[in-house]
Formats: structure tokens, C-alpha cells, sequence
């Protein structure tokens, strides 16, 4: 797991995904029973030593993607459709995913170069030194999907954030990239991908549209390429 950057709201961010992961592995696992009733805000805020309103937000993740039910004076409660091991969610071939980023995320750079605060860029740099500085492929596959979910969602626009969470979510659940699974070694990989995410988020701070669209269309390229050539 990527460790929280310093930043206030980095910090509420990773909290944000923690809570998301465990309440939705629990719901996986069946934790909560018949009644399928979750715990109060404030006993989960304490479970997860943080604050109620970043616990609403994982909350409101989990609505978005169907595995929870909010009832006004009753609680909230597992979803009827939201079964054991049941993710809320298809889970789709990389290429595929891919596919569907080439289409969009190129596009986004003009509106992130128009709408990114110095925060949002303050973040960026946050989760690349998380990137290099991962030690193991769970940690270098988080801190590039939270450098890239970041990047996306400073581009202001709540459909295609949701739409990018939706494509996150689903790389999680399959664990690609697990130990074994790719031939290269972090370092190298690690490497390779600071280097070239780094690339991007410079020119995206540097209002350079049009070399941070060609740099994260390239890099989504080399990706699907590898991917379709394993």
C-alpha cells in the first residue's frame, strides 16, 4: 500500500482509498452478517482513525459502485446485489482498459494545464516520489494509479473522474503486474515509469499542451503494446 504524502489533503486522500478497500473487502468477505448493516459514521471513523467526512466520502465510493444502500433514519446497509465476493463490478482485459484511455486521457491535458491548482501539482509530485520510492509491485502499482487518478481528476470534470475510478478499480481487482507476473525488475520498471510520468506532469505544470498530450499518448501506447505482446 502507497504511504500517505505529508499534504493535508493527500493524507485524507489515501485515508479515503484505505477505508474504500477495507469496507468493500469486508462487504466481499461477508463481515456483516444477515442484517448486512454497517457500522455507524462515527464507529467507523474511530475503527479507521480518521474523520467522519472522509469516511462519508469512502462511503460515497461505494454507493457510486452499487455495494451499499443508505436508508435515511436506519443506517446503512450492504446492497441485496452486492453478494460475498461479488465486486460491485466487471472486470475488463487490460487491453481493453487501455483502449479506452487512449481515447480520452490524451485530451485531458489541455484541461489540466486550464484548471490544476498548485495543489493538484503539489499532489503529482507527491505520488512520483511515492513512485520511485516504491519497494514492492503493490506499492509501485498504487502510487501510479493514484499519480494518474490525480491527474485526471485536477482536469475538473466529475464524469470522466468517475469514469477513470471505475477503470482503477477494476486494474485493482485483477492485480495485474503481482510478483512473477512481469519480467522486468522493479528497479528497472520503477525507473523507466518515474521517468516518463515525471515527463508528463512537468509538461502539464509547464502549460506545454501539446507535448504532455503526445507524452501520455506514448506512454499508454508502449503500455498496450507490452500488454498485448505478453
Amino acid at each position: 500500500m502507497v504511504v500517505a504524502p505529508k499534504s493535508g489533503r493527500a493524507r485524507a486522500e489515501a485515508d479515503r482509498r484505505r477505508i474504500f478497500e477495507g469496507l468493500r473487502d469486508a462487504i466481499a468477505a461477508g463481515t456483516f452478517g444477515r442484517s448486512g448493516r454497517l457500522p455507524t459514521e462515527r464507529a467507523l471513523a474511530e475503527q479507521f482513525a480518521t474523520n467522519r467526512n472522509t469516511i462519508r466520502k469512502a462511503l460515497d465510493d461505494l454507493a457510486a459502485l452499487g455495494l451499499i444502500e443508505r436508508h435515511v433514519g436506519r443506517g446503512t446497509f450492504v446492497a441485496d446485489d452486492a453478494a460475498p465476493g461479488d465486486s460491485g463490478a466487471p472486470d475488463y482485459p487490460l487491453t481493453e482498459l487501455l483502449e479506452a484511455r487512449l481515447l480520452f486521457e490524451p485530451h485531458l491535458a489541455a484541461l489540466v494545464v486550464e484548471r490544476a491548482t498548485d495543489e493538484d501539482f503539489a499532489l503529482m509530485e507527491a505520488y512520483l516520489a511515492e513512485l520511485r520510492g516504491a519497494k514492492s509491485w503493490a506499492e509501485f502499482k498504487e502510487a501510479k494509479y493514484c499519480l494518474h487518478l490525480m491527474i485526471v481528476r485536477s482536469a475538473g470534470n466529475s464524469f470522466l473522474t468517475a469514469m477513470f475510478e471505475q477503470i482503477i478499480e477494476s486494474r485493482r481487482r485483477a492485480m495485474w503486474g503481482r510478483p512473477g507476473d512481469h519480467p522486468a525488475p522493479i528497479a528497472e520498471v520503477r525507473e523507466v515509469a518515474a521517468s516518463v510520468n515525471g515527463a508528463i506532469v512537468a509538461a502539464l505544470r509547464a502549460g506545454e499542451v501539446e507535448r504532455a498530450r503526445e507524452l501520455i499518448r506514448r506512454y499508454l501506447l508502449d503500455v498496450l503494446s507490452t500488454t498485448s505482446q505478453s
